[in-house]
């Protein structure tokens, strides 16, 4: 075998092995549709899940940048 192509069969491999982790993950979750109510809770479930990471993330940026001086909005005012 021509030792050029090992690259690219490494490479190769590693999108197998993340298609395939990509897949594995997928099939864990219960697939829904948007005619039952179990289905319709559980998406409104992950949405609502979702807007309170989004929005716990903004307040630890928030209170992150108040404890460490760099929530300051203004020009460089030092005169």
């Amino acid at each position: 075998m021509d030792s050029a192509i090992v690259p690219l069969i490494l490479v190769a491999l590693v999108v197998a092995m993340y298609s395939t982790w990509q897949e594995l993950r997928a099939s864990l979750q219960p697939a829904t549709c948007t005619e039952c109510p179990h289905c319709r809770d559980l998406v409104a479930a992950r949405r609502a899940a979702a807007t309170e990471d989004a929005r716990r993330q903004t307040e630890l940026r928030t209170w992150y940048a108040r404890r460490n001086g760099g929530d300051d909005n203004r020009d460089d005012d030092r005169r």
